[in-house]
């Protein structure tokens, strides 16, 4: 067996190797000279100390490798952590509602030059306009009902504190899906054959009349009886505050008169 395999560590390779050589200039000294015997065994432990100097220089080479190895591991656990906390926070604080992005025309994409030459060449596009159906003589085409958009991070922390006071960002825009239920469940009942209003419907049809004038033309507006009615949004300090950040934020506007009556706008 050879003195690499037969130790388990350098003290105990160092010692077995100086024993093998004291035994070694023992022989020597009681032969009188060098036997071949004693050659051959030189020559063998000259062999295991090669041996073992090339598995140090391997072992010194994995350890490097290793040590750049849990370099890397160690950033990429720092990295890691980051990313965790990060999530984590995004969690926590994702809000319920995302504003809407300004959404692109997709019915007519922008052409790169080269398409625009090859149309102009070809000539005059030809345009095929789709089938319309034809609608019942004395129906109005419905109208499309404004919607409040919802509110960014970047415009509520715009709002001066002494205005928000202790309102949340998620309030505000859960303040907004409201005001959109309000809108749309009054304006859909606006919309409505007389005859299939029940009294109690056609005395809430002619309430809301009655708030039109002429700065409200063309507009979308509810009062608060209409978010008492329809919404869950209260109508207390915090729920004027709300509707306060929804006016400085340009969502709304006042329209007042006569008297105490005011109504909220939707600003498009």
């Amino acid at each position: 067996m050879s003195s690499v395999t037969e130790v388990e560590t350098f003290q105990d390779l160092d010692a077995h190797l100086r024993n093998k050589t004291d035994v070694l200039q023992v022989c020597v000294t009681l032969r009188g000279g060098w036997g071949a015997d004693t050659v051959e065994e030189m020559e063998q432990q000259a062999k295991e100390l090669k041996t073992m100097k090339q598995s140090i220089a391997g072992y010194r080479s994995s350890l490097a490798s290793a040590h750049e190895d849990l370099i890397t591991a160690y950033a990429l656990l720092k990295e890691m952590q980051q990313l965790s906390l990060r999530l984590k926070h995004l969690k926590e604080y994702l809000p319920q509602h995302m504003p809407q992005a300004a959404l692109q025309h997709k019915s007519h994409p922008k052409k790169s030059p080269s398409e625009e030459k090859e149309n102009k060449d070809q000539g005059p596009a030809i345009t095929v306009q789709p089938k319309q159906t034809p609608r019942p003589a004395g129906r109005k085409a419905p109208k499309q009902i404004s919607k409040v958009e919802f509110i960014t991070m970047k415009e509520f922390e715009s709002v001066p504190k002494y205005i928000r006071g202790r309102l949340q960002y998620a309030q505000v825009n859960a303040a907004v899906v409201e005001i959109n239920k309000t809108l749309e469940t009054k304006y859909s009942l606006l919309s409505r054959p007389r005859a299939k209003l029940s009294e109690l419907n056609m005395k809430i049809v002619g309430e809301c009349q009655r708030q039109e004038n002429k700065e409200t033309k063309g507009l979308h507006f509810v009062v608060d009886g209409d978010i008492k009615r329809w919404s869950s949004l209260k109508m207390d300090t915090a729920g004027k505050s709300l509707l306060t950040v929804l006016r400085m934020l340009k969502r709304l506007r006042e329209v007042r008169g006569p008297g105490n009556l005011v109504r909220y706008a939707v600003l498009t």
